[in-house]
This record gives structure tokens, C-alpha cells and sequence, in this order.
């Protein structure tokens, strides 16, 4: 890819919509899997051994040894116990050795481990677990790694009133010494390759109900070493945001990422030296029209804006930069970057345009490029981030409903929903699916032939009954797999109701008498489908059914005959009206739920 993706004609484009399958998913992220883990250890970590030696910590014996400690907070130790109890018992399954006796630091991260897919748990867990230390006093001569070998670094920024301190560039939002062997410290992020994200469904939005974390039941598990660190409080002013206040242009992109992160937390007092990418530098990563803007995944623009902020002993001046053959300097994010004054002022190979002095004595450089983004980042990202490419304005199906006209295009390039397309071409629902932000459950092709509906002629389909019944595979809201949970109610735009099963002894997943064949399948950024294998709501139409064969030859033959696959079949009698007044809910839990007669 280029880094500006050109506007291509309309035709191609469509014949180019493919959305990829559960086993190219699947395959793609085994392997990130297997890229993942150790593969040569730095022979300076001071853990190395254990390390090599794969332990964990003992968490079963460590439980049953804690006594009751009041005064603990219950949402901490939700978190610390979700991490332990989520998390450990798959490194088991890996052939790690669970140990009494050795220190272990958990880093508590900011989501639930449970919305990490499979394949890369282990790698996640060993990621936020450091053996062989706890992390409570710790100095820059001692280098520790994780599970995965990589470096811990923590640093420490002086306020005003307190210190804040950083892990790997992340805010410590408290700590809990469980006993003397093992300490539990909280960030406000997560660990890892940003390259190569753990997941599609990690990048969470703190919006949304569905990305909280789920209340489990409290335990008595706390210890008479139990200590935890006051969290930290946000700083109400920033010499830097009025600087970027003050700026008329150039860094405004750079200015609204920052003001949606977490970093206004720390950048306040602490000595630092930013690197501020210009405009144009993040322009040059912005689709044309219609594509990927790798800027849209949030954490990762807040892992590259982390890269970005350099602590220093004192900030870095031009001059420095201007007299130096070459200079090291790491950032808040656990990067390096080099610093050339030769034969211009360069960090990374990018142009210095122009310097500034802070209020408060920092330092800012405008650079000319974003660091750390690169074409491959930038396609990697976009693999695992399909619901996140904005699409091209279809002029047709249907102009105003353009969720509704992706979907179909994909879908009637599948030789599996032939009949949902005729249905969607004579139904007139474009008007109740309007616009975006939609799920849409789609029935295969052997749904309809097994209820027999594969016979309905077009005006049934076009029917009030036809249109309800269609309506019904709708939820206003986008859903991802997770928020698919067991026993959680939603109403669809027709105005029923699905309710979701699934099996916690395997992967399968049912809406109301549907199974889920395939899951997630991304429409752009416009909404996601999952198709099933049945249909829901069928008996809107199923008295239209009957076999012809028996109307026939017999006069006072009822005509039932759904779900048989031989005979011809007629339509019945539109006898139902239908309630014009469609019901367009949000995609939330109702708590009344029927299943249809």
C-alpha cells in the first residue's frame, strides 16, 4: 500500500469487496501468535533465569493463605483476581510451573483478559507478569523483563504536590502488595507489540457498555502485607495544551489526539522533550475518499503519541541537537530515537523544523513525519481492524441506507444467500434501515429451502408480514462477538425480540433457534453481520407454505407442510396487518423476552 490510498472507480471497488473468513482470521492470528513469545532473551535482564526457568505464580496455595483484611477496595480486587483466575491457569496449559517461593510482579492491565482471543492469551499474560521481582523499589541499573523477555522500564515524573510513576510509559493507577512474594500493579493500558495487536475486539471504547467489566462475586482473599498506593490525580493545568492553543496551525491533529488521551495526566510537571508531527504529517496516513486511517484504532494513536513524549533529565535544547554526532534517547512509550545534528537537525531520519520553549521550561520540536508509523504497521493494523475502514458512497441500492447497500453487495457475491438478496431486493426496507450503526443476522441459503421459503413467490416477501419478518434479523447498534452474551435480550428494528445463547463448553453461539455460523463479518465501519442458519421469526410467512401437490387433490387439505423440502408450494392468504410504526431501538439488553409461538 502507499501511504495516501488513490481514489479508485466505483466498479473494481465493488468487485473488490471481499470480507475475509473465520479461517483467514483465524490462520492470521495464529501466526502473530507464533511471532509472539520469547526468541532470544537480553543476557542483562536480571530475571532471566526465571524466565527461562517458565514459573508463575502459585496462585491457588497464595488464596487459601490470605486472611480476611478489611478495608480493601472491591473493584481492585475484582481486577487482580479476573487477571489470576482468567489468566494463570492457560499458562498451565503452556507447561508453566506454578511456584511458591519466588517473587512475582502481576501488571493489572486496563482490559478484560477475557476479550483476548485464544491464540494470543498466552503471549498477553506473560506480557503483564515479571518473575522473579517485586516491583516496589526499583532502579535504572536494574533491568528486568517480562515473561516474553521484554524490558520493564519505570520512571518516575515529579509533581508538584506528588510523584506520578510510570510503567513502560503507562500511568500506575495504584498498587496492591498481596504478600511478600507477589505485587499487583494497575495501568491505564496494556502491554505489548502495538504492531501486532493482541486482538480486533481489544481496542475498547470507554463509551460503551459493553466494554466494562463484568462484577464477579467477592472472595476473602487478602493478606496482612496488604498495602495499596493512593490513585493518582489528574493535573488541571498544561503549559503544553496552551501552547498547542496558541498555535494557529500545523498542530491541531496532534493537539485533538492528545486532548482524547490519557497523557494530560502526566505531561504537566515532569521534564520532558515532545516531538510534535505537523498536519501534513498526519495527513499523509489519511485515505482519499473512502479506506484505512490507522489514526481511527485509539489506542494505537495513543501508543504512538506515547512515543512521541521523551523524559529527560532536562529538556533537550536545539543546540544539544545541532552539536551531536548522534544521541540516544528513549521514549515514554519504551522506544528509542536518534537524534543527528548533522547535516540538519534529524530524529529518526525526520526533519526538526522548528523549536519552542514550554512555560514551564519543556521543550517542543515540529517534526516533519510521525514516528513509529510505517506501511506495514499501517497494514498489519489494518487487518485486524476492518470495522474501523470508512467505505465508498454507493449511489445504489439504495442511496440513503448504505449499511444496508454494502452488506448487499457482499453478500450477493456469496453463492450462500441467493434468497436473502432476492429478499432484500423486494423488500422495501431501506427506509427502516437507514443510514449506518446496524447488525444484521443473516440466514444461508438452507435456511430458506429447509422452511421451504426458497418457494415464496416475491409479493410475500414484499408483503407487511414479508418486510416484519426481515426486520426482524435487524438491531439498531453495531455488535461485536462479545457483546453476544449469554442470556442477553435485544430488540430488533421489526420489533421482536432475539435472545442470545451460548454453549460455555464450546464456541457455539445461537440467537433465539439460529446458530451463528460465522462471526463478524465487518460491513466497513458501518455495522457488522453474522450469519446463522436459520431463519428468526418464520412463522410470519410460515402458513403461506403449503404443498400444492396437496391443495390440489385435496380440497380440505390444510396445506402445512413447512420445512418440507419436496413438492411445489403456493401462497396462502395475507390475512395480517402490519403495524407501520417500526421500532428502532439502540442495540441494549431488554429484560422482557418471548420466544414466538
Amino acid at each position: 500500500m502507499c501511504n495516501k490510498i488513490r481514489k479508485r472507480p466505483l466498479a473494481p471497488l465493488v468487485a473488490s469487496l471481499v470480507l475475509l473468513s473465520a479461517a483467514t482470521l483465524t490462520s492470521a492470528t495464529a501466526d502473530a501468535a507464533d511471532a509472539g513469545g520469547v526468541t532470544q532473551l537480553d543476557p542483562a535482564l536480571k530475571n532471566i533465569k526465571f524466565i527461562e526457568n517458565k514459573v508463575i505464580p502459585d496462585i491457588k496455595s497464595q488464596a487459601n493463605e490470605r486472611p480476611r483484611t478489611e478495608g480493601v477496595d472491591a473493584e481492585k480486587w475484582q481486577q487482580v483476581q479476573r487477571f489470576m483466575e482468567d489468566g494463570m491457569p492457560v499458562l498451565e496449559l503452556y507447561g508453566y510451573k506454578p511456584r511458591r517461593d519466588t517473587q512475582f510482579t502481576m501488571i493489572i492491565p486496563k482490559i478484560d483478559v477475557r476479550t483476548i482471543e485464544k491464540p494470543r492469551l498466552k503471549e498477553f499474560m506473560l506480557e503483564h507478569l515479571v518473575p522473579g521481582k517485586v516491583l516496589d523499589n526499583f532502579s535504572d541499573e536494574e533491568v528486568y523483563g517480562n515473561g516474553n523477555g521484554h524490558k520493564i522500564h519505570l520512571y518516575k515524573v515529579e509533581k508538584s504536590q506528588n510523584s506520578l510513576w510510570l510503567l513502560n510509559g503507562y500511568l500506575i493507577l495504584y498498587k496492591i502488595r498481596l504478600n511478600e512474594n507477589l505485587m499487583a500493579i494497575a495501568i491505564d493500558g496494556y502491554l505489548g507489540d502495538r504492531k501486532s495487536p493482541y486482538s480486533k475486539r481489544n481496542i475498547q471504547d470507554s463509551n460503551s457498555r459493553y466494554n466494562e467489566p463484568q462484577r464477579l462475586e467477592m472472595r476473602n482473599i487478602t493478606t496482612t502485607h496488604t498495602k495499596i498506593e493512593p490513585i493518582l490525580k489528574e493535573s488541571k493545568s498544561s503549559p503544553l495544551m496552551s501552547f498547542l492553543n496558541s498555535m494557529k496551525s500545523g498542530t491541531k491533529v496532534f493537539q485533538h489526539f492528545l486532548s482524547k488521551s490519557n497523557l494530560t495526566q502526566i505531561m504537566d510537571d515532569g521534564t520532558y522533550t515532545i516531538l510534535i508531527p505537523s498536519d501534513n504529517a498526519f495527513q499523509r496516513w489519511h485515505p482519499i475518499d473512502w479506506g484505512f486511517y490507522p489514526f481511527s484504532v485509539h489506542e494505537f494513536t495513543e501508543s504512538v503519541l506515547r512515543n512521541h513524549f521523551l523524559p529527560t533529565q532536562h529538556p533537550l535544547r536545539m543546540a544539544e541537537v545541532k552539536n551531536a554526532d548522534k544521541m540516544v534517547v528513549r521514549t515514554m512509550g519504551g522506544e528509542n530515537v536518534v537524534f543527528r545534528g548533522h547535516p540538519n537537525p534529524t530524529v529518526n531520519n525526520v526533519s526538526i523544523m522548528s523549536d519552542h520553549a514550554l512555560l514551564n521550561g519543556n521543550q517542543v520540536f515540529l517534526i516533519s513525519e510521525v514516528l513509529f508509523v510505517s506501511e506495514a504497521v499501517v497494514s498489519k493494523l489494518h487487518q485486524m481492524h476492518k470495522d474501523k475502514e470508512t467505505p465508498p458512497l454507493l449511489a445504489f441500492p439504495w442511496f440513503g441506507a448504505q449499511f444496508l447497500s454494502h452488506s448487499f453487495l457482499a453478500l450477493e457475491r456469496d453463492p450462500r444467500f441467493s434468497q436473502i438478496t432476492r429478499y432484500l431486493n423486494n423488500a422495501e426496507i431501506a427506509p427502516h434501515v437507514s443510514g449506518a450503526n446496524y447488525t444484521f443476522f443473516v440466514p444461508e441459503d438452507r435456511a430458506f429451502e429447509r422452511l421451504g421459503f426458497d418457494r415464496l413467490s416475491d409479493d410475500v416477501m414484499a408483503s407487511p408480514r414479508g418486510i416484519k419478518m426481515l426486520l426482524n434479523h435487524f438491531v439498531r447498534g453495531r455488535l461485536y462477538d462479545r457483546d453476544l452474551r449469554d442470556n442477553e435480550v435485544f430488540e430488533t428494528i421489526g420489533g421482536g425480540h432475539i435472545k442470545i445463547t451460548r454453549n460455555p463448553g464450546s464456541n457455539a453461539t445461537s440467537v433465539n433457534n439460529a446458530k451463528i455460523t460465522e462471526s463478524e463479518v465487518f460491513v466497513y465501519n458501518l455495522g457488522t453481520m453474522f450469519y446463522i442458519d436459520d431463519i428468526l421469526y418464520a412463522h410470519l410467512l410460515r402458513e403461506y407454505v403449503s404443498k400444492s401437490t396437496k391443495t390440489r387433490t385435496d380440497p380440505n387439505g390444510s396445506g402445512g407442510g413447512g420445512g418440507q423440502r419436496n413438492g411445489d408450494y403456493i401462497i396462502g392468504d395475507q390475512d395480517d396487518e402490519f403495524d407501520d410504526e417500526i421500532i428502532t431501538p439502540k442495540a441494549l439488553p431488554v429484560q422482557i423476552f418471548e420466544l414466538p409461538q
